[in-house]
Parts: C-alpha cells; structure tokens; sequence
C-alpha cells in the first residue's frame, strides 16, 4: 500500500513538473533533467515509469480516450439514434465537459506538446471510430460511405474545436451551457439536418 502511494506522488509530481515547464518553454526545449529536477526526483526514477517526454505524453492520451470513450460507450446505447433518450445524450454531453474541466491541465499538456491539430487529429480519429460504430450500429443509412465520412469528420473536429476553445480560456463557460452549445450546434442541427 505505501509503495502504491509512493508511486501516486511520483506520477503526480511529474505531471506538475510537466504543467510548470511548460509555461516557461516549449516541448521541444523540455529535458528529462528538467522534468526530474522541477519534480524533485532523480533521472532514473523518470526513466522507472517513462522511456523518454513523448511516452510520458502517449500515456496521457491513451488514459484520456480510454475514459472518454468508456463514458460514451456505456451511455449511448439502443438499436436506433432515437431509443437514445435525449435527457441521457444531454447527461453523457456534461459529463464529458465534466471529465475535460477535472483534467483540463493534461488535456492542455497534450495540447502544447503535441499541437492542437495534431492533438485535434489524435481525438477525431477516436471519435470518428466510435460514430462509425454507432452508425452501424443504430442503422443510419445515408446517402454514401463518403458523404457519411464527411459528416463524420466534420462533426468530430467541430468537436474537438469546441472543447479546446473552452479549455484553453479557462472553463470560463458553465458545464451546463457548453453542454447546451453542443446539444443546439450538433443534436438539433447537424444530426437532424442530415435526418438522423
């Protein structure tokens, strides 16, 4: 149990190095020697957990899609767009705005290592993987494999637009009106006009 606890702070003081360096410099310019030394640990402690800064950002991804698309997954669920209950989708909507404003620091780590387009490409294609299962999945028909391609990335880099506009100035937005935004841009707008 100590150990456990041990290996928590750790982790949790290389995610507050990473955060604090990088309002000084870039990525780029970010050493593991400076990571170590602003979360007061040595070099071969870093290397325990992480083979290099570009693991240690791969990691942060992996657990934040692996969460976002387990919270989708399990609430977005019936034989058709329709069976999903509008309340529920609005549910599902806050508590993704609710996930990204608890880990609104590692979404931004993501964002400034990586660049928001790449980071905007990494979240589309997840998210356009989990629309074309639920396509198939609800039976949505329309009227091409390119035209549904189309609105699929159109809606997921919307998205992903939305979501680091918001986390980047702040959260300044309540989770209630955010969720409102995406509930009237996409819900009543996109989805309906394409008559899903």
């Amino acid at each position: 149990m100590k150990k456990d606890l041990r290996v928590q702070k750790t982790l949790h003081a290389i995610d507050q190095a990473i955060i604090v360096l990088l309002e000084k410099k870039t990525f780029e310019n970010i050493t593991i020697q400076d990571i170590s030394s602003e979360a007061m640990i040595n070099r071969g402690t870093f290397y325990t957990y992480y083979k290099d800064k570009y693991e240690l950002i791969e990691s942060y991804q992996e657990s934040m899609m692996n969460d976002i698309e387990q919270l989708l997954y399990k609430n977005i669920t019936g034989s058709s767009f329709k069976d999903v209950e509008e309340n529920r989708l609005k549910e599902t909507i806050l508590h993704l705005f609710q996930y990204l404003e608890e880990h609104r620091s590692r979404v931004l780590v993501i964002a400034n290592s990586l660049g928001s387009a790449e980071l905007a490409k990494y979240f589309s294609q997840h998210m356009f993987d989990f629309y074309k299962v639920k396509s198939r999945e609800f039976g949505v028909e329309l009227d091409s494999e390119i035209f549904t391609d189309y609105l699929i990335t159109y809606v997921t880099n919307a998205h992903i637009g939305i979501l680091l506009k918001w986390l980047k100035e702040g959260c300044t937005e309540s989770i209630e009106e955010m969720t409102m935004f995406i509930e009237t841009f996409t819900i009543k707008g996109v989805f309906k006009a394409a008559g899903i």
